[in-house]
């Protein structure tokens, strides 16, 4: 069964990776995966709320966002030091490998992880979002099969991984977002 599995993802990588793609298509999806990198897109997006949306409580919100993709990036590091699985280029014939080869493992996705995670924290503060956070989100995902670096299932697992760990700071900080807000400013 799970040789099966494999096999369907080897599958979907290739169709993905090897037929689908054009000139114009590879140098967007270098682009896409560039600002992705270790979640530059979403620590950029973090900042922003912190710096420019105090209104909204942007200082709250942003803190939340930065801290479930820092999460999600520690626990996602664990699992590909557990898993091992390794990244296309070494396990496959004939991959586009349009970015240089990372050192890490490929399972589960960083990418897919921290940006799942971003989007559901952004989703959970602003319902609209999701009309352009989860469309970031896959599409951030999907340009790492594209360039080569994951196999489906590795991006699928980190948007699970994302999703879970985006819901549980989100839900965590909400929890506890009274008492963080009412804490005296000086220790007595």
């Amino acid at each position: 069964m799970l040789e099966t599995i494999l096999d369907l993802d080897r599958r979907a990588f290739e169709i993905v990776n090897q037929q689908w793609h054009t000139e114009l298509l590879d140098s967007i999806m270098i682009f896409l995966t560039t600002i992705s990198d270790m979640g530059f897109f979403w620590w950029a997006a973090a900042i922003v709320l912190i710096i420019f949306h105090k209104r909204a409580g942007g200082f709250y919100k942003g803190i939340t966002l930065a801290l479930s993709i820092g999460v999600v990036f520690i626990i996602e590091n664990s699992l590909n030091w557990v898993f091992q699985r390794p990244r296309p280029p070494l396990t496959e014939d004939g991959v586009r490998q349009l970015v240089d080869l990372a050192l890490t493992s490929s399972f589960p996705s960083g990418h897919a992880a921290s940006s799942f995670a971003a989007m559901t924290v952004l989703v959970c503060f602003f319902s609209s979002a999701k009309y352009w956070a989860l469309p970031l989100a896959v599409i951030f995902s999907y340009s790492r099969l594209y360039v080569g670096m994951h196999f489906p299932l590795d991006s699928i697992a980190g948007a699970v991984l994302g999703i879970i760990t985006g819901y549980a700071v989100y839900r965590l900080m909400e929890k506890y977002r009274t008492n963080m807000l009412s804490a005296p400013d000086k220790v007595e």
